[in-house]
């Protein structure tokens, strides 16, 4: 459950510490002025109070997070996914991932288009609407903070919103941020305890497919972006930002992505998670006047779909921790991620003439343990494990831990 607590701010926290201390361990050393000048050291009247045991410093908490990137309900994602009686199974898709981010204290979802129900009509691109079980599966897949800001939110207007986060209400992800069915709704700062430490996550577009409510979506240019990102500052030890922006299929951050990321940054951001690409962009440190820094990887690339060509099927989960004690400075840790393999089964002659509808078989793996699938997949003859990871490696640049181990049982 998304929970919200009132925190002090930081500063006030550290002279509220400072003046417990005073006050408990101060009395023990503190020497009457009435004491007997005579007395001698062994004189047990002579003797000090014994002083206060000191408190112990708390020991620093870890949140470990995995972050995946945009989940699209292709026609031929919603086909895989129907079963005999009618229903559909999405989660079915990320069993060999699993292992990825299975011990993850949050794993980071961008759920890229509503799940509206069959009532509403199913529909793909360019607007899409999925089934329900479409959440539901991204949930079963172990999505704890959900995305649901990005630029298919609108595709089937305020209804579909409403519909989607119906939805979600019932499967209580830990974190929930995007597509707002109310002004209300768009101004909380969703913050959740996590091991001692209080997450916020926040959810902002830099683009839709659909001219919007003002409230179905946060814009990066809106002021509600600094406020949302002060009251993180005061409500939160640790801030994760969801930003979907960058051009499609491009792998070159742009400007505009540098600089907001920056300002995100400078704001009090402490992770920047992207995605829309729909391809890996670099990942790097941002640093912040005052010397401290936050991490973005500027694009997650796709998670769940059957978009074709190489770099559309090969991605990274994100992975890092959060490590830091209640009330004080957390820092991001070890960035790191784990490449990742979008298969489905499709011949090259398939590829080549269009008969697309054979996009079957759908599963995510570690790349490290895909040689069988892409030896099925349209991509055999130009991908493999080791390009495949060099890719990744390539792409996201020094300032990222590559985890080559294999996930396989």
């Amino acid at each position: 459950m998304t929970t919200a607590r009132t925190r002090l701010p930081r500063p006030l926290l550290a002279v509220a510490a400072a003046t417990a201390l005073l006050l408990s361990g101060c009395q023990g050393v503190f020497q009457p002025a009435t004491a007997d000048p005579g007395a001698t050291a062994t004189d047990p009247a002579a003797q000090p109070e014994a002083s206060a045991t000191p408190t112990p410093t708390p020991e620093p908490a870890t949140v470990s997070v995995s972050a995946m990137g945009d989940m699209l309900p292709h026609d031929s994602v919603t086909a895989d996914a129907l079963q005999p009686d009618g229903s559909y199974d999405y989660g079915q898709f990320f069993d060999a991932a699993r292992p990825i981010w299975a011990d993850s204290d949050l794993v980071y979802c961008n759920q890229e288009a509503p799940s509206a129900g069959v009532e509403l009509g199913l529909t793909y691109y360019p607007a899409f609407n999925a089934p329900r079980e479409f959440a539901e599966g991204i949930a079963d897949a172990g999505c704890n903070v959900i995305g649901f800001g990005n630029n298919h939110t609108f595709d089937r207007g305020q209804e579909g919103v409403d519909r989607t986060r119906a939805v979600w209400d019932e499967l209580d992800p830990l974190l929930f941020s995007g597509g707002f069915r109310s002004p209300e709704e768009q101004a909380e700062v969703p913050v959740a305890d996590v091991d001692g430490l209080a997450v916020a996550f926040l959810s902002f577009v830099d683009l839709s497919n659909t001219p919007t409510n003002d409230h179905v979506v946060t814009w990066l240019d809106d002021p509600l972006v600094e406020q949302q990102l002060a009251e993180a500052e005061q409500l939160a030890d640790a801030t994760m930002v969801a930003v979907h922006w960058g051009n499609e299929y491009s792998a070159v951050v742009s400007d505009r992505q540098r600089e907001q990321a920056q300002r995100l940054a400078d704001l009090g951001a402490d992770v920047i998670l992207g995605t829309h690409p729909h391809v890996l962009q670099e990942a790097e440190w941002i640093e912040r006047a005052d010397g401290t820094r936050a991490f973005v990887y500027y694009s997650l690339g796709n998670a769940l779909s059957t978009q074709m060509a190489v770099p559309r099927v090969v991605s990274a989960v994100a992975q890092f921790d959060l490590v830091g004690e209640p009330g004080g400075p957390v820092e991001v840790v070890d960035p790191a991620a784990v490449p990742l393999y979008m298969h489905f089964d499709l011949t090259p002659a398939q590829f080549q003439s269009g008969a697309w509808v054979n996009r079957r078989n759908l599963q995510l793996h570690p790349l490290v343990d895909a040689a069988e699938p892409i030896t099925r997949s349209a991509w055999r003859n130009e991908l493999t494990v080791e390009s495949g990871v060099q890719l990744v490696t390539d792409v996201l640049g020094p300032d990222v831990r590559i985890v080559t181990e294999s996930f396989a049982p």
